[in-house]
Formats: C-alpha cells, sequence, structure tokens
C-alpha cells in the first residue's frame, strides 16, 4: 500500500520542477543579453553575367545586446541573413567596416550592434565572357598499349568549341586548346565523344560540352638485326678507325607490313668530321632505312674511335 503513495509524490515533485524549470526558462528569455554571434549573410548581384571565382563570406562576427528570444532564435539559426547586394561587384574586391557596419545595423533592427568583429569581406566576383579556341590532341601524350600505334590522322568533330567561364580563367587560354584523352593502354581503334577537360568550377562551361575523336590504331612488332657501320670522311691510310664497328639496330614496323629484313636495307654511318675529341667517340647515325619503319635506333649510339700511334 506505501509503494503506490511513493510513486504519487514522486510525480508531484517532478512536475514541479518541469513547472519551475519552464517558469524561469521563459522568465530568462524575456531578459536582455549581450553575446557574440556569427550571423549568415548573402551576396546578391547579376549571376547571369557574373560568377564568383572563390567562395564568398558566408557570415559576418558580431557582438550584440538584444531579448533573449531572439537570441535563442540566432543560437539556432532560425534567422533571415544579411543582404548585401553588389551594384558592381567586378570592380570591388572588399567591403570594409564602414560600408559593413550600415547594412548590419539597418537589417538587425532587433539587436543594438555593440562592436562589429568582422572588419573586412573580400568578394572575388568575375564578369562571365567567352571564347572560341581550336580543338588539338597531343598524340605524344595518348596512352598507348606498348604494342600498338596510331596509324592514321586523329579527327576532331567539330574543331572548335566556344569556352564560357570568368574572365581570370579565360584570358589565360590560348587559340589552341588540347584535349586530354581519358584512356590507358589502348589497344584498338578509337572513337568516342569525350569531354574537353575543363575546370569543373566557376560555372566554366563549353559548347558543344563534348566532341567527337577517332583514330585508327593497329599492333607493331618490335625487331632488330646486327649491322656493320660505315665510315666516311676517315684518313685513308687508316690512322684512325671504329674501334668496333658493330650495332644492333632496333626498330618498330606494323605487324601486317612485316617482312623479313636484312643489314643491307639499313644504312648505319660514323662521321669523322662528328667525333668528339674530348672521349674519342662518334655517334652512329642511321641514314636510310625502308619507309614504313618507325622508331629506329642503334645500340650502342655512339662507337669509340682508335687513333694508331
Amino acid at each position: 500500500m506505501g509503494v503506490p503513495k511513493i510513486l504519487g509524490n514522486w510525480k508531484v515533485v517532478l512536475l514541479s520542477f518541469l513547472g519551475a524549470t519552464t517558469f524561469w526558462f521563459f522568465s530568462a528569455l524575456g531578459k536582455e543579453y549581450s553575446y557574440r554571434i556569427k550571423h549568415p549573410i548573402n551576396f546578391v548581384y547579376n549571376s547571369d553575367s557574373l560568377v564568383a571565382v572563390k567562395p564568398l563570406p558566408d557570415f559576418v562576427d558580431i557582438d550584440v545586446s538584444g531579448g533573449g528570444w531572439d537570441l535563442f532564435r540566432e543560437s539556432f539559426w532560425f534567422t533571415e541573413p544579411i543582404v548585401f547586394e553588389l551594384d558592381n561587384p567586378a570592380a570591388i574586391r572588399y567591403l570594409t567596416r564602414p560600408t559593413i557596419l550600415p547594412i548590419i545595423s539597418d537589417q538587425l533592427s532587433e539587436y543594438r550592434i555593440n562592436f562589429l568583429f568582422t572588419d573586412t569581406l573580400f568578394i572575388d566576383v568575375d564578369r562571365k565572357i567567352s571564347k572560341v579556341v581550336n580543338l588539338k590532341i597531343d598524340s605524344a601524350q595518348i596512352s598507348m598499349d606498348a604494342d600498338h600505334r596510331i596509324i592514321s590522322a586523329i579527327s576532331l568533330t567539330p574543331d572548335t568549341a566556344r569556352i564560357y567561364g570568368p574572365t581570370s580563367f579565360i584570358d589565360t587560354l590560348g587559340r589552341d586548346f588540347f584535349i586530354p584523352l581519358d584512356a590507358d593502354d589502348i589497344d584498338k581503334s578509337f572513337d568516342r565523344f569525350v569531354k574537353l577537360g575543363l575546370p569543373e568550377i566557376f560555372e566554366i562551361r563549353s559548347d558543344p560540352p563534348t566532341v567527337n575523336v577517332g583514330f585508327e590504331v593497329d599492333q607493331f612488332d618490335k625487331l632488330e638485326l646486327g649491322a656493320l657501320v660505315e665510315m666516311q670522311n676517315f684518313p685513308s691510310d687508316s690512322s684512325v678507325f671504329v674501334t668496333n664497328p658493330n650495332v644492333v639496330i632496333q626498330f618498330v614496323v606494323q605487324s601486317e607490313l612485316r617482312e623479313e629484313y636484312f643489314a643491307e636495307d639499313f644504312k648505319v654511318v660514323v662521321d669523322y668530321n662528328l667525333i668528339d675529341k674530348a672521349d674519342s667517340t662518334a655517334p652512329a647515325i642511321i641514314v636510310f632505312h625502308p619507309d614504313h619503319v618507325i622508331e629506329v635506333e642503334t645500340t650502342p649510339d655512339s662507337l669509340a674511335i682508335t687513333y694508331e700511334k
């Protein structure tokens, strides 16, 4: 019989406590306080012709005096941002305290502004402009499979584009714009639409947004064969000669054009007039090779020279 009575007493105590707390809370909110707040701000400008190239400030740091209810709403961001209307933001780079304070005071009329900690709001807004560029692709930057090469011209359709963006970016563009290919180890003919690779910031875009890139690819074989170099302009008395006239010729050829090659199909010379006196060596120069052979080189690429005493 005693337990229900104790529970009833606890209910009375709890309700009394909640009532007293609620009364204190509402009473406290009715008083005036000083408080440091970070109030949200918003910049308004013509976004059709202008763009922010750096993040704009999103609050001002101020010390205010005001009613508890107002400060309670401020603490939970139940408030409208202060609006800064920018008529010509591309011509200015910052707003200082004398400019900021009247705007804040006017729009935060429920507060008394004690101090403005934010002394400067930096603004970086550019005009939007555009430029027509010629589209290019640097074939040397295309990632090819080790055994494959491009065997045709690289086509771009269309081969021009208009790029839109802030003045500070557009002014960095030259007449030619090189498109990166987001593909690795290409081992077959390429034909796809690709983006121009523009930065995805500051509302930078292009018209058209993509272009068609195409080129033919085929497999190549790497071959080598041994050969003797020919000496040019050396003394006829043989007092100077190539110490070891043997080289290995390395070259690459399209697989379907591969045939049997002989040393006579290539000509490698060492010219007496090109001897480096400092180390007594001369370069091995390839002066002739079959038309369809590419990437021709010799090992070694320079040869030692011997002088008879």
